[in-house]
């Protein structure tokens, strides 16, 4: 049986010395693998075809099949990791905390146990509060796409 923990090794080998890392792991009904990655700056196409094929490289389709699918971890998907804040410092983010409380501001730090949110103040908006939240207190947390 292929595990999903297995294969979180696997990429996190193979990612070891690329700027790109891993985010997810699931295993559906029929082995259907399915791998979210991030990266520092981005993940390309190419970033996702060799992860697919050192994973393929090291699985034995003839002991148990399954299906493989790569890809980037989108704009939409919540963050799951300390080092997805660290890369979206200076981003506007929408937070959700375990008490559905909804934040909006700008990640300004972010470390392994907390990140920090800063808020405009009502009622002027121009002053800004910061917010220090640790990942276990926070419900999700997603990326506000901003076009400039």
């Amino acid at each position: 049986m292929i595990k999903e923990n297995d294969i979180f090794n696997l990429v996190n080998e193979f990612c070891k010395n690329e700027n790109i890392f891993p985010v997810q792991v699931n295993i559906k009904k029929g082995n259907h693998i399915l791998v979210l990655l991030d990266g520092e700056i981005s993940v390309s196409i190419d970033d996702c075809v060799r992860v697919s094929k050192f994973i393929e490289g090291k699985l034995n389709r003839d002991e148990e099949d399954f299906q493989l699918d790569v890809s980037s971890f989108g704009i939409g998907n919540p963050l799951l990791l300390p080092r997805q804040y660290i890369k979206n410092i200076n981003r506007s983010a929408m937070v959700t905390l375990n008490d559905k409380t909804v934040l909006n501001g700008i990640i300004v730090s972010a470390d392994d146990n907390s990140f920090t949110l800063a808020m405009k103040v009502p009622p002027k908006k121009k002053e800004t509060q910061n917010k220090e939240i640790k990942y276990s207190d926070c419900l999700k947390t997603q990326i506000i796409a901003s076009f400039k």
